[in-house]
């Protein structure tokens, strides 16, 4: 590779595995153990697993391909990703990194309080071995979280002071897995995530074996009772948001982990491993906790309504009891803590390093060494987290999740808009005109919006999703009408001999955009299906538009909307700073696209010489090369006609960051 590799300035991974790890080490989490398996269970066992496959081909993986392939191509983290796309866009990149920061801040307090249950079940074995699981729930929530002293109101009233010491133990470990780059970090994930994939299949086989698992495993994906696909249609969108959340995207942690990938490896292989290897877990987990729910419903005696759970009380109260009921039962119960420790400590050290990499993409960064940046984050984590160091942090946890949930959501339609949208934009602008373009964007999004009003906006009757679909199809063909009107006007104008045909022009108008960015990248990433334009363009943005519209207008049992009314918890603190956090990452995309001027600071533009050529390897890989080239040296002809071909190669050159022009400008108002 020569003097290529020596112009390589980017930290990378030792191996495709470590990346590989890594990823699904933060894609995997609490939620594929707590809430995948119940979703299945509430919507009719195996018939969920429709939808969910259905959301994980065609919404999973494209954004999972997404996140990969730009943060691979770019070299960088999110910010410049998407500030080299356009420049108004910066600020969809600081908003994944908002997010990613705020659920960090709340994610690494909940390992804090797996810890203190590890060692708490040294002291008191017999909670987890004599108590029923609402029990023991009630024990973690009041001992271990601290609840016990917390009124009616819910409001902070002390300190839990081993909390405090948990929360900086989980960020300093945090601090070791990062502060020495990310070939040391995608070591760690060898046994972050690969020995809680061997205890998962520790606990699957033992909680199989055991009377009353198969009636938990029938329940689990036994039944398929189909009829939940039509009469609940939610189903649908309890799906597509699992699978949205459950990948992790929208945390510029897959683009973070691409960009320290060679800029010419599989993406989008990967990104399927990625994506696959997450359900995998989750349906495999399934198992596990529905065999040891069986088991605890025939050892009680009763049906399996009557313990089946979700959520924390699941992995804090019903499954430590159904495995303290085994022989050794309070170690299966520390067995169970650490494996959960293990699936959250690289969810949290993934989520820093996505701040990290655009902290050190950044200009104020560049002058700073990564120990300084990880360090600087993790005592800033640490002193965020005292918060959920309080007898209220579970509260607080609860409530900042919640609005997190429509964060999220947001930014990921802005990245797909962003690439499907308007990444070509102002070549579509000059070959069909503006007032084309803003016609067509429009009625898009125009009609799915109104159809959502209607749907959701309305009382719950017969009429709703009539009149919702009544409103999106006359909606979009008024709107295309006029579009193609416009489009005609356009095709009029060109001279006779270079008029193009319709099939063209709509073509242009559709997918070509999108199918040129992919044709630019695709280059140096590798094989990208024509279909992920499509999903990317026209399918994910009206999907998580519903699922949006969906979250905003439900309403409580009060007949209030739950956002800014969410869990019944006082307007201040939690309502406010939730609703706060959404409205704070909302406004720092709107400025970014108002003034891009104001974030020129938050990356550095690549430059050539930051890339090597299409040849660029693994670490691991490049080792093996070279004793194959030294077995080589023995053949000079051999040796002459490879350097020869080495220099013929060209060197990747970055992308631009991106210009707009007084047509686009335009589209984009």
């Amino acid at each position: 590779m020569g003097d290529q590799t020596e112009a390589t300035t980017r930290d990378r991974w030792g191996s495709k595995i470590a990346f590989i790890m890594a990823a699904v080490g933060f894609a995997v989490g609490f939620g594929n153990v707590w809430r995948f398996p119940s979703l299945a269970y509430e919507y009719g066992g195996g018939a969920f697993f429709i939808p969910y496959i259905m959301a994980l081909l065609f919404i999973g993986i494209p954004l999972v391909t997404l996140e990969v392939s730009l943060g691979q191509y770019h070299q960088t983290g999110d910010v410049g990703v998407f500030g080299s796309i356009h420049r108004r866009l910066k600020g969809v990149g600081l908003g994944s990194v908002i997010a990613a920061w705020v659920l960090v801040t709340y994610y690494a307090p909940l390992i804090a309080w797996v810890i203190n249950a590890f060692f708490d079940s040294f002291r008191n074995a017999a909670i987890w071995e004599e108590s029923t699981g609402s029990e023991a729930y009630a024990y973690f929530l009041e001992e271990i979280i601290g609840e016990k002293t917390l009124g009616a109101d819910f409001l902070p009233t002390r300190m839990v002071w081993a909390n405090v010491g948990y929360i900086a133990v989980t960020w300093f470990v945090v601090w070791l897995c990062l502060a020495w780059g990310i070939e040391a970090t995608g070591k760690v994930t060898y046994f972050t995530m690969g020995l809680p994939a061997i205890l998962i299949f520790v606990f699957l086989g033992r909680a199989v074996s055991l009377p009353g698992a198969s009636d938990g495993i029938n329940a689990y994906i036994g039944e398929w009772d189909m009829s939940v696909l039509v009469n609940r249609p939610e189903c649908w969108s309890r799906a597509v948001s699992q699978i949205f959340f459950s990948v992790g995207v929208t945390f510029g942690v897959l683009t973070a982990f691409g960009s320290y990938c060679p800029r010419d490896g599989p993406a989008f292989q990967n990104s399927i491993i990625i994506s696959v290897c997450n359900s995998l877990f989750s349906f495999i987990a399934g198992f596990a906790v529905f065999a040891g729910l069986g088991y605890l419903a025939y050892e009680e005696g009763v049906e399996l309504d009557a313990v089946a759970v979700s959520g924390p009380s699941l992995l804090f109260g019903a499954y430590p009891v159904v495995l303290a009921t085994l022989p050794g039962g309070i170690h299966w119960v520390r067995l169970l803590f650490f494996t959960l420790f293990l699936l959250g400590i690289d969810s949290a050290f993934a989520l820093t390093d996505a701040v990290v990499t655009v902290t050190a993409d950044s200009v104020p960064g560049a002058n700073l060494s990564r120990k300084q940046i990880v360090s600087g984050w993790c005592v800033l984590g640490f002193l965020t987290g005292l918060l959920y160091a309080t007898d209220a942090g579970f509260r607080f946890l609860d409530v900042f999740d919640f609005y997190i949930n429509f964060l999220v959501i947001i930014v990921g339609l802005f990245e797909c808009v962003a690439v499907g949208w308007i990444a070509g934009l102002e070549q579509q602008c000059e070959e069909l005109g503006s007032k084309t373009m803003l016609a067509y964007i429009f009625t898009t999004f125009g009609s799915i919006i109104a159809a959502s009003g209607v749907w959701f906006g309305i009382p719950a009757d017969g009429n709703a999703l009539l009149g919702g679909f009544v409103t999106l199809f006359v909606f979009y063909l008024t709107g295309m009408a006029v579009t193609l009107f416009l489009l005609k006007k356009t095709r009029d104008s060109m001279p006779e001999e270079s008029q193009r045909s319709w099939k063209e022009l709509l073509y242009t108008l559709y997918f070509k955009n999108v199918q040129d960015y992919v044709e630019k990248i695709k280059k140096q990433i590798g094989y990208m299906p024509f279909i992920w334009g499509v999903l990317i363009k026209h399918v994910i943005p009206p999907v998580l538009i519903v699922v949006f519209v969906l979250g905003a207008v439900a309403t409580n049992s009060e007949g209030e909307s739950v956002f800014g009314h969410y869990g019944g918890y006082v307007a201040w603190p939690y309502q406010i700073l939730g609703v706060l956090t959404f409205c704070f990452t909302a406004a720092t995309m709107l400025v970014g696209a108002a003034a891009p001027d104001l974030y020129n600071w938050t990356f550095v533009p690549q430059v050539e010489s930051s890339f090597v050529g299409e040849d660029e390897k693994f670490p691991a890989e490049e080792s093996e090369e070279q004793d194959v080239e030294q077995v080589d040296e023995s053949n000079p002809e051999k040796a002459q006609a490879e350097e020869s071909e080495a220099v013929e190669k060209p060197v990747a050159v970055a992308e631009p960051v991106a210009t707009e022009t007084k047509a686009e400008a335009e589209a984009v108002a």
